[in-house]
């Protein structure tokens, strides 16, 4: 059988509404060589229904066994994938008309294993989150950035680039000689509860080199049983992220020891995926270790809670994990600071609108009701419906960005131009040192050559009236033509 260029696996539990218009964006392509396979983790057949309505031959349907922890079930989708190329998509996610038609391109191109994007943002109206419905964000720049997996990781664990600037499965397409090398070194693909931010570090690490492009190649969906949302948006308990704990426990996939058992906390998920992945594929790698003290910082400064013994029940959490170092604890109990309460994390940006980078819009007043909905609001605003785009509008942040980095490299050439004018004044200053010590020299070599000269002259003449000395006086008048009673010198 014939491999298809790209697998879209579309991993499902429970959320047959939200599915359908996913699918609609999936089989919505102007591009042919690709497969969509749908991992039913549902407890019932509505899942299987949609997949049969949908009527698409692209779809492989994969039923339920049992109930699946969110990890495991990608894991058998990913396992499943027959595509050259392989992506993730959420069941209330949505794939742009021209994302497969542009990556093929970007690929070919750039000979990349790995095409990274910059994902759009929309809530639906179900999100269920106060405040936080129908909102879309997409990212208005177009442009290509080839990359370096370990250095981004770098970055990415000191958080100064965001894990969707590495090959994060769910907003990437990936080779499968990638995914193979990674089971190969770890059993699997997977490790821990989180399995999107987990891959970008997995699959950061050995990507050597990967192209990240700010072009939006699908719009990430927020909805009421997402379980980002569960987990990392509502402070207290709901069914969803009950189901997500109780899975995740029964398969084995449980937080790393050294972050604090508290998921809602910010940088939380991002370091226990960093860990997970150092401890299976670069243990030994002492460029890439996580600053305990900077993330302990980070996760006090986290805490959101206002009452004071929520408070302090979060810090022994913090504090607990860090029960393997003795120093740790010792500077948390004397110095760790207590910060004032920070935000559960929104989608929502400071005001909508244009921000330099990302559009932000309501989209009620344009009928929005779901994901396939905000897909083509989204394709609209950005034009590409043709699918052909040039990749050559930066975007604010990084216009000022390479304005920085201009003006940086005027004020390294600068100082490296003053250092050196510097070192040749001093240079000139040696020079004109040693010049009048030459003159001095030249001087003293004069003199020193005239005083050999005159003694030269005195020696000779010494000699010369020495030497007469020993002449007989007769022949010495005769042979200075002098009479015998001329004068002889005494």
């Amino acid at each position: 059988m014939t491999r298809p260029r790209f697998s879209i696996v579309v991993p499902t539990r429970n959320r047959p509404d939200t599915l359908r218009s996913a699918l609609t964006t999936c089989i919505d392509q102007n591009y042919d060589d690709y497969e969509i396979l749908v991992c039913d983790n549902s407890e019932g057949g509505e899942t299987e229904q949609v997949v049969r309505d949908a009527a698409s031959p692209r779809i492989r349907y994969l039923a339920p066994t049992q109930p699946l922890a969110m990890s495991a079930n990608w894991e058998r989708g990913v396992a499943e994938a027959r595509g050259e190329y392989v992506t993730v998509l959420g069941d209330d996610d949505g794939l742009m008309p021209y994302a497969l038609a542009e990556l093929d391109a970007l690929i070919t191109k750039h000979d990349a294993q790995a095409v990274v994007w910059q994902r759009g943002i929309y809530t639906w109206p179900t999100i269920g989150v106060s405040g936080e419905a129908d909102l879309l964000r997409i990212p208005l720049a177009r442009t290509v950035v080839e990359m370096n997996g370990p250095e981004q990781v770098r970055k990415a664990v000191r958080f100064e680039a965001g894990t969707d600037t590495l090959p994060m499965i769910y907003t990437s397409v990936v080779h499968r000689d990638l995914i193979e090398r990674h089971r190969q070194l770890a059993g699997r693909m997977f490790l821990n509860v989180y399995p999107d931010v987990y891959s970008a570090f997995g699959l950061g690490y050995l990507a050597d080199r990967y192209i990240w492009t700010s072009v939006p190649m699908n719009i990430a969906g927020l909805s009421r049983a997402s379980n980002g949302v569960a987990t990392l948006m509502h402070t207290s308990n709901n069914a969803v992220a009950t189901d997500f704990e109780r899975l995740n426990a029964a398969f084995g996939y449980v937080r790393h020891p050294k972050v604090p058992d508290k998921m809602i906390l910010g940088p939380v998920h991002v370091v226990d995926c960093f860990l997970h992945a150092k401890d299976a594929l670069f243990p030994d790698d002492d460029s890439l270790v996580l600053d305990r003290k900077a993330f302990t910082l980070q996760c006090l400064a986290a805490i959101f809670d206002v009452e004071p013994s929520q408070r302090q029940r979060a810090r022994l959490i913090v504090r607990e994990s860090l029960a393997d170092d003795r120093s740790l604890l010792e500077w948390f109990d004397a110095e760790a600071p207590d910060f004032p309460p920070g935000q559960v994390f929104s989608f929502q940006p400071p005001q909508l609108g244009f921000d330099g980078s990302m559009l932000s819009l309501r989209t009620t007043p344009y009928g929005v009701e779901d994901i396939a909905g905000a897909v083509t609001l989204a394709t609209q605003l950005l034009g590409f419906a043709s699918g052909e785009i040039s990749y050559n509008v930066a975007s604010w942040e990084q216009m000022h960005a390479a304005v920085a980095n201009a003006l940086k490299t005027v004020e390294v050439a600068q100082r490296a131009e003053a250092e050196a004018r510097a070192e040749a004044l001093e240079r000139l200053s040696q020079i004109d040192v040693h010049r009048e010590q030459l003159e001095q020299f030249e001087i003293e070599r004069t003199s020193a050559a005239a005083t050999v000269a005159r003694l030269q002259h005195l020696l000779g003449e010494a000699q010369h009236a020495a030497s007469l000395r020993y002449v007989p006086k007769r022949l010495l008048a005769k042979l200075m033509g002098r009479g015998a009673k001329g004068k002889l010198p005494q």
